[in-house]
């Protein structure tokens, strides 16, 4: 994982599994790409996934990527 990225800011770690985003089922990372992509910035959104084998669930506020590189 890089620091500083926004997946990173959500809570995600390198070697985590996203089952989830909002309800949509993620199958491919482009699914979660296409997902993060079709959800405003500023939206409150729920990731589902696993780590280490164990269920998580992660409330995430989405921010514009180009700010949220910035920062």
């Amino acid at each position: 994982m890089i620091a500083g990225t926004p997946a990173e800011k959500a809570g995600l770690k390198a070697g985590d599994i996203v089952l989830s985003f909002d309800g949509t089922e993620i199958k491919e990372a482009r699914d979660l790409t296409r997902a993060v992509a079709s959800t405003a910035p500023d939206t409150a959104s729920t990731i589902v996934g696993l780590r280490k084998g164990e269920r998580m669930t992660l409330d995430v506020t989405l921010a514009n990527r180009a700010i949220a590189q910035d920062a």
